[in-house]
């Protein structure tokens, strides 16, 4: 929201340890900002200021003090202490037009005193830097109104440095003695220095906070401007200030658009490498479960090997024992016989001793037989253990891995699954990422066109600066001129 019912008030003040000669001091301005009844008669009910920036103000001079005690300077070749009567703490005081009573009543200028005070702070921090320690507003007069305090950074502790007016008219009158010049003529030149310097000041101010708030540079009492002519100017100003509000409003508006944009994109990238993750991993659990398969195939092979070599060997038992005890019953019968040849003549005696060696012979072969018998049984149930066993474990770890396949299988098919939301989502933010670049583009070609029409008011406005600044030198260079810029609504 902007004003465009008034114009800019600012102005720039140094002082000194020592009191001048209206009675004004470091500790006066200080107890005049901390509203103490013996320094701010003019207050009818004092309230304490609200810190907008910075310190209280009874840090500020605590500060001040040590800082000020410490300051040294350099005369004569000696190091000394600062003088009582150096300036040591700069302040600025901007005004805002609007009283408090409309203010309080009237939302829309809330938010431009909210505005104009935010601006007024960004401006002094861009002027003064880490030299502005305090910003202070005052609420129990008439106008808003902000206090600045300004400490110097420099160990001489030289205030006056810091005010653009008597800055550039010392550099002014010490170029004009070193040409030549005498006391009255330089004079006169840091004079002409001190109002342009103090013009730019003002001129720096109104660029950066006035002109965005729809206040006027100078006032219509000065340029001696009709009503009609002063309410044109300030209807300009309501239209600048649009502009620029407006303008500004996009420059955001493209800015937080290009910042989503990114922002999604990241998220965009960051949905597809997890995508892509998913996608290798379910690659990955599939090749793990064929590996897995065919270790098992080779386990179930091997078995079976096993199982064979087993049987093998069993039959090459089985037949070892057999002809083994097919020899021990040949050697019986063959000893046997070498012992009857030499009775055989004995007949039937010896028939019979034969019939009974013939009898010890099938008695052999059939225990050989039952020993066969026997080694046959065994390495069959040995066979057959080996095959249940061999069985188990192979359907065993077939079983465990085709659920193990299984679920992996499963967790592929989630992942796959998920992997084409995420894709899809993607897909969504993607024309959702193309709906706000096309509103970006929007917004920029909106804001070009509102900086063009805010440089084409820019520009009128410069012819009626400069008509400003004639009329305003023309009123110094009478007898009755001053040097005092802006006014006071305090």
């Amino acid at each position: 929201m902007l004003v465009g019912m008034g114009y800019q008030f600012v102005h720039l003040e140094t002082y000194s340890r020592k009191a001048d000669s209206a009675g004004r001091s470091t500790t006066f301005v200080l107890d005049e900002a901390e509203r103490r009844l013996d320094a701010c008669q003019h207050v009818a009910e004092p309230v304490p200021p609200t810190v907008v920036f910075g310190m209280s103000v009874s840090e500020v001079r605590d500060l001040h003090d040590v800082r000020a005690a410490a300051a040294m300077t350099e005369a004569a070749g000696k190091a000394r202490r600062i003088r009582s009567d150096q300036h040591t703490l700069g302040t600025v005081v901007a005004s805002f037009p609007v009283p408090w009573d409309e203010v309080r009543s009237a939302p829309s200028k809330a938010e431009a005193l909210a505005n104009w005070e935010r601006r007024t702070v960004d401006w002094l921090r861009d002027q003064y830097g880490e030299q502005l320690v305090s910003v202070l507003a005052h609420c129990d007069e008439r106008f808003p109104h902000l206090h600045a305090y300004i400490l110097p950074a420099d160990p001489s502790m030289r205030a006056k440095v810091l005010h653009a007016g008597w800055s550039a008219k010392a550099s002014a009158v010490a170029a004009a003695k070193a040409g030549g010049a005498d006391g009255k003529t330089a004079n006169a030149k840091g004079d002409v220095a001190y109002k342009a310097a103090m013009r730019a000041w003002q001129d720096s101010y109104w660029q950066a906070v006035g002109l965005p708030c729809g206040l006027a540079r100078l006032g219509p009492g000065r340029r001696r401007l009709t009503r009609a002519a002063w309410q044109t100017e300030q209807a300009a100003a309501r239209t600048t200030a649009v502009l620029m509000g407006k303008a500004d409003e996009a420059q955001r508006a493209v800015q937080e658009a290009e910042a989503e944009l990114g922002a999604r994109s990241q998220a965009a990238s960051n949905l597809e490498g997890r995508a892509k993750a998913a996608a290798e991993n379910a690659y990955s659990a599939i090749a793990e479960a064929k590996m897995r398969l065919a270790e098992a195939k080779q386990a179930v092979d091997s078995a079976v090997a096993a199982r064979r070599q087993a049987e093998a060997n069993a039959r090459r038992e089985a037949r070892a024992v057999l002809a083994q005890a097919r020899i021990e019953g040949a050697h019986i019968v063959a000893a046997a016989e070498a012992k009857a040849a030499p009775m055989r003549r004995f007949g039937g005696w010896l028939g019979s001793v034969w019939a009974g060696f013939r009898s010890v012979e099938r008695k052999l072969v059939a225990a050989a037989d039952a020993r066969v018998a026997a080694a046959r049984t065994v390495a069959a149930a040995e066979i057959a253990e080996a095959k249940a066993r061999l069985r188990e474990e192979a359907r065993q770890e077939v079983g465990d891995l085709l659920t193990e396949l299984r679920q992996t299988a499963a967790r592929a098919e989630d992942e796959r699954k998920w992997a084409e939301k995420r894709l899809e989502k993607l897909e969504a933010n993607a024309k959702r990422h193309a709906e706000a670049a096309q509103q970006a583009k929007d917004a920029l070609g909106k804001e070009k066109s509102a900086r063009q029409r805010a440089e084409a008011e820019r520009e009128r406005f410069q012819s009626l600066w400069a008509d400003a600044d004639n009329v305003l030198r023309a009123i110094e260079q009478e007898p009755c001129g001053g040097t005092t810029f802006g006014h006071s609504q305090r």
